[in-house]
């Protein structure tokens, strides 16, 4: 009798994996002083496809034993980034609420400072800098963090996962 695991209990560990190196990412980032450069979001995007790929792919060989539709393994990927994206919101409380609360107020001039090399008015950019002060809360900036991350996480999981399906028949294939 062959028992199943519910995909999410099977992908949590995986999401945990993917939340913690998120976070190591997120931790080398603020360390390094790269918070506001933009470059830095093309690395980030390059691994975290690149772990996407390797935690569907273990998933896929531990629980679906080599063999997964192209729809289950983006549910699997979505599933891994519920989890991460719960896990980094958590860390983005912590870091705006506790471990730096003065972020906020660097993001708004980082802001204020790209809005006046272009050239804004005044009036707008203190427009701007007053919406965007009202925005940036610890809250809200998680909450965002959940949406983005599953937004962004789909489309890395529409890709990974065409590259990780495998169809055949595990009861005719020899081990």
């Amino acid at each position: 009798m062959e028992s199943t695991t519910s995909i999410w209990k099977s992908c949590l560990k995986y999401g945990l994996i993917m939340g913690l190196i998120s976070i190591v990412m997120s931790v080398l980032i603020y360390m390094l002083d790269l918070t506001f450069a933009t470059w830095i979001i093309i690395p980030n995007i390059i691994v975290s496809i690149v772990v996407l790929f390797l935690l569907q792919r273990s998933y896929r060989d531990a629980y679906e034993n080599g063999y997964i539709s192209y729809g289950k393994s983006l549910g699997a990927g979505m599933i891994i980034l519920v989890y991460a994206a719960i896990i980094v919101a958590v860390y983005t409380y912590l870091l705006y609420k506790v471990i730096d609360p003065g972020l906020i107020d660097k993001t708004i001039a980082a802001s204020t400072a790209k809005l006046e090399a272009k050239g804004m008015p005044e009036s707008a950019i203190d427009a701007a800098t007053k919406m965007q002060a009202k925005m940036l809360k610890p809250a809200i900036i998680s909450l965002t963090q959940v949406f983005s991350t599953l937004f962004m996480g789909f489309l890395m999981s529409l890709v990974t996962s065409i590259f990780i399906s495998k169809k055949g028949n595990p009861l005719t294939e020899n081990e």
